[in-house]
């Protein structure tokens, strides 16, 4: 079966797709998916057991206090204090390490606090993050220790809080045994195949694939001098498609076997 991929850049995707009633009941052997990678020779195979990509989630913590007279803060509660707080021991959890055991990214996105009411003090305010880890675990446990400083500061200085999450995408867990299929395959086809260290640090909707099923994501280089991933000079490669049509046509008929 071949699935070409919804909504892969918001995560919701391969989330519609399992819950979809036409796909219950599909038990594949195997699941595989590639990805273009910009900074590899062109055409050579990136492989990787294990986590290929991090699990990533977005969060946003709204706080809400009393707005005042800009004269009168002390007659409101101002957020700008508490998110300042949140924002500085976040971030001191941070471990941007490859080696680190405890690997996680941290970015800020988005901070807001009031309006442009030059006579108003605030009272309400958001801080956007979005969160990265190598495991699904690890990115939970993150997860928690986020809200609970949030929590911590909100109740220090009477604000409520509330937290949405969103954008979630789960780690693509290369699974042995597809990894050696995909090697052979690459072999086969007498492509240079290259093993990669650690995972790649973005988020990959396929991972939702991964965790449910057998199988792994692999990369095709897209070029040492090609734009990065996201960057507008960016221009896929379109003969990388032959390769991964050769590649998926190989796997097929080594799980045949």
């Amino acid at each position: 079966h071949l699935l070409f991929q919804p909504a892969e850049e918001n995560g919701v995707g391969a989330e519609a797709v399992i819950r979809d009633e036409q796909f219950s009941g599909f038990n594949p052997d195997y699941v595989f998916a590639y990805h273009n990678l910009p900074g590899y020779e062109l055409g050579n195979i990136v492989v990787k057991e294990g986590s290929f990509t991090t699990s990533v989630k977005s969060l946003i913590l709204k706080f809400q206090g009393v707005t005042a007279h800009a004269s009168e803060p002390e007659h409101g509660i101002n957020p700008s204090m508490a998110i300042s707080k949140v924002l500085q021991e976040v971030l001191a959890l941070e471990n941007n390490q490859l080696d680190h055991p405890n690997f996680n990214v941290i970015t800020p996105i988005h901070i807001s606090v009031g309006t442009e009411d030059y006579g108003i003090s605030a009272g309400s305010g958001e801080l956007h993050l979005t969160i990265r880890t190598w495991t699904q675990e690890d990115l939970e446990k993150l997860d928690e220790k986020i809200r609970n400083i949030g929590s911590e500061h909100a109740k220090t200085h009477e604000l409520e809080l509330s937290i949405e999450s969103l954008q979630e995408f789960q780690a693509n867990k290369c699974h042995p045994e597809a990894v050696d299929l995909i090697r052979q395959a690459a072999k086969e086809n007498n492509f240079i195949l290259q093993e990669r260290d650690y995972p790649f640090k973005w988020g990959e909707d396929f991972g939702v694939f991964t965790q449910a099923f057998k199988g792994a994501m692999f990369g095709i280089g897209s070029g040492v001098d090609s734009p990065a991933l996201h960057n507008p000079d960016y221009d896929f490669p379109d003969e990388l498609i032959a390769v991964g049509a050769q590649l998926f046509y190989q796997l097929i008929s080594l799980t045949e076997k």
